[in-house]
């Protein structure tokens, strides 16, 4: 039985892009309550949107073999 590991590089990346990602639609999301003034929910839908980024994220990285060793 064979097993699949990542690579430190491939985690790397993982992490590097995601965060930068996060960071773009979270700003852009606190961006746009702010110029609406519209404070209520705000860390609800931060939580949210962090949610639905990080699982989408992990989907999107299974289809990638770059990075993985098969062991």
């Amino acid at each position: 039985m064979s097993k699949v590991y990542e690579t430190k590089m491939r985690s790397i990346l993982k992490a590097t892009s995601f965060r930068i990602i996060e960071i773009a639609i979270d700003a852009f999301i606190l961006s746009f309550f702010v110029e609406t003034h519209i404070a209520i929910g705000l860390s609800v839908a931060l939580e949210t949107t962090c949610l639905i980024l990080h699982y989408t994220f992990e989907r999107v990285w299974n289809t990638i073999s770059y990075g993985r060793d098969v062991v």
